[in-house]
């Protein structure tokens, strides 16, 4: 079954509108001890206490805040923890810029190798583009790619 692309288009942009609210997360700076164990401490909870309220030994709560601080605990974890001191787990991928931007960029590195690699092979032939022809066929070719999401779009190697 072929995935429609108006259909991606208006989820990239219905997700991109979401994202906007998660944009300002990207500044906060994690403690450097986790958060579940800085949350904890500010409640003034104790790990044995987080413990009997998570069900299980005050020595996974340990390993528990260790993890995390180590960046290898797992979202089903940490969302236990949120739970048992009355938090919510909250969990995105932010992009660094709009997902649309990222394609639009996407599709012009992608064209460029393309483009690339057919003009050296014109040059060697000595049928030399001009620019203006040269500039044309980019765009054309980055805002086809990005249209019909090409798989060349994300290749490492088009």
């Amino acid at each position: 079954m072929r995935t429609n692309k108006a259909l991606i288009k208006t989820q990239r942009r219905s997700l991109d509108e979401k994202l906007k609210s998660f944009r300002s997360a990207r500044t906060v700076i994690n403690p450097k001890s986790g958060w579940v164990k800085a949350i904890r401490e500010s409640l003034g909870m104790t790990s044995q206490q987080l413990a009997e309220r998570m069900g299980i030994q005050q020595s996974g709560v340990s390993l528990l805040e260790q993890r995390e601080a180590e960046k290898k605990v797992t979202l089903e974890t940490l969302q236990r923890a949120a739970h048992a001191m009355g938090c919510e787990l909250v969990y995105a991928l932010v992009p660094k810029d709009s997902l649309e931007k990222m394609v639009d960029e996407q599709s012009k590195l992608a064209a460029e190798k393309i483009l690339g690699k057919t003009l050296h092979t014109m040059e060697l032939e000595q049928q030399r583009a001009g620019k203006a022809e040269t500039d044309l066929h980019f765009h054309e070719l980055a805002t086809e790619l990005k249209n019909k999401l090409d798989n060349r779009l994300w290749r490492r190697k088009p």
